[in-house]
């Protein structure tokens, strides 16, 4: 949409004062330099909309991000944006969404960046996703007859988001770029990631908790991933018969149509990372990958001005290992009862190959600890430190996983009064795990002193104490499953 420069100077004074107790009109008379009338009536020809209309509009529009991904109450909510009383919030919201704000709140409509001008954005009520992600299609891309770069994907990183589980922050800066603000916590329960525990029983296994093995087939909790986003899903495995060609053309072809693509490997380890571009028809490959300033792993990488990684050694790294990509919205997102569902088949105790998972992964990496003559102090460093790694792993996974699970849990409770109780005894159990393992950090002391948790891992005393704390986490996590498994019932 694109409007006179005034006109668009009206409507970021807007989007800046939105949260306004009561919208001053004079000070945007002052602030622009015309009178209100004038402005009321420039805006009314250019746009087909009352100013006083319009207005409303964005308050309710922003609001309704506000039920998605905050706490607060409808009565705070409507306060927050200017309404006297929630019964007149409801009946405006009711207006222009269609649906009350407790409704809103309970079927999680989609909600996405908005083009409210020309270089402009607002947070939108979205009927239906585009292809791609237009708003930045139209701006922030480059293409030649060699090369397409998406600019203006989030950057990963631990940290980012408040997070440490790779696939999920991945999944979320997509959701950034495709017009979606889907909060952390969501990506880790629908994708099944806050739910996992796996620990390989023939070794301290590095690659434990990746959530690679959170099932027998691999690919299937990437797939969850795309029913987030109600996206279609596409994947390719690196098999012994599969080609470098086969990759760069998967990576082209939805690069092209404007997806970032997420893949395992590229640098470093098979952790996922984002593919956000190509040049020389794919053979390097650009984007954000949490190892990319690792002295260890990025060695042979450039960095873009724009802060992407350059790779053009990505095949020759044999952890580079799949890549996938969420395209166009094809179905419904995931539902509560789906997410639920996953949850108890993730936490469910099994093994499979030599992989204990779920509730019984938690036996399996006790048992580890307690193999005596594997931690005499005159062990190779090198060993002790990998078996540290293995344990700081395990306690990332429970600590990030359960603490966000808990996050779900309660908001549920306040939006299904039917099962209520339950989520919040769930969530209870779920913040008692993450609770039980915080402790266990504890135990090894500042993690700036990997000498002193390396000593403390050596010593019995120490790992006995541990041993008893993944037994209360075990518990914990075992009173969640059985309270989920009678919902799914």
């Amino acid at each position: 949409m694109s409007y006179p420069s005034s006109v668009r100077a009206i409507i970021c004074y807007i989007e800046a004062h939105i949260k306004d107790e009561k919208f001053n009109y004079n000070e945007l008379e002052r602030r622009i330099g015309f009178s209100n009338a004038y402005i009321r009536e420039i805006f009314g020809k250019n746009t087909g909309c009352s100013l006083a209309k319009y207005v409303r509009m964005r308050k309710i529009k922003c609001s309704a991000y506000e039920l998605l991904y905050t706490d607060k109450s409808i009565l705070n909510i409507a306060y927050l944006y200017g309404f006297s009383n929630p019964e007149t919030y409801t009946r405006a919201f009711q207006k222009i969404a269609g649906m009350t704000p407790s409704t809103f709140r309970s079927i999680r409509p989609i909600i996405g960046k908005e083009e409210l001008s020309v270089g402009v954005y607002g947070i939108g009520l979205l009927e239906e996703k585009e292809r791609r992600s237009d708003i930045f299609m139209d701006k922030n891309v480059y293409k030649s007859n060699e090369s397409t770069i998406l600019y203006g994907v989030p950057k990963v990183a631990h940290g980012v988001y408040g997070g440490n589980t790779p696939y999920p922050i991945c999944l979320k800066a997509c959701c950034e770029y495709l017009g979606e603000d889907l909060e952390y916590y969501f990506t880790m329960v629908s994708s099944a990631a806050a739910f996992r525990l796996v620990w390989n029983t023939e070794c301290w296994d590095l690659s434990n908790v990746d959530i690679f093995h959170t099932l027998n087939e691999t690919n299937d909790i990437y797939g969850f991933g795309a029913k987030v986003l109600g996206r279609e899903f596409s994947f390719l495995g690196r098999d012994e018969g599969t080609t470098k060609e086969e990759f760069m053309q998967f990576i082209k072809e939805h690069i092209d149509e404007g997806y970032p693509c997420i893949a395992l490997g590229i640098i470093g380890p098979p952790e996922p990372c984002i593919i956000t571009g190509y040049r020389k028809n794919g053979e390097e490959l650009l984007g954000w990958n949490f190892f990319q300033n690792d002295p260890e792993f990025a060695a042979n990488i450039e960095i873009d001005e724009s802060g992407y990684f350059m790779c053009s050694n990505w095949w020759e790294n044999t952890d580079t290992q799949a890549v996938m990509c969420m395209g166009a919205v094809q179905r419904e997102k995931i539902t509560d009862a789906e997410i639920i569902s996953n949850a108890v088949k993730v936490l469910t105790g099994r093994k499979e190959y030599s992989y204990c998972k779920g509730t019984q992964a938690y036996d399996a990496w006790k048992n580890a600890l307690q193999q005596n003559d594997e931690f005499t102090v005159t062990d190779n460093l090198f060993v002790l430190f990998e078996k540290m790694l293995c344990q700081m792993d395990a306690m990332t996974c429970i600590t990030d996983g359960r603490s966000n699970a808990a996050k779900y849990f309660r908001k549920l409770a306040e939006t299904d009064k039917t099962n209520k109780e339950k989520y919040i005894q769930i969530a209870d159990a779920f913040t008692k795990c993450a609770s039980t393992v915080e402790k266990m950090w504890g135990l090894f002391g500042e993690t700036s002193n990997m000498e002193g948790m390396l000593e403390r891992l050596a010593d019995k005393s120490v790992r006995d104490e541990v041993c008893k704390l993944i037994d209360m986490s075990e518990k914990s996590d075992s009173e969640a499953l059985a309270i989920m498994e009678t919902i799914i019932r």
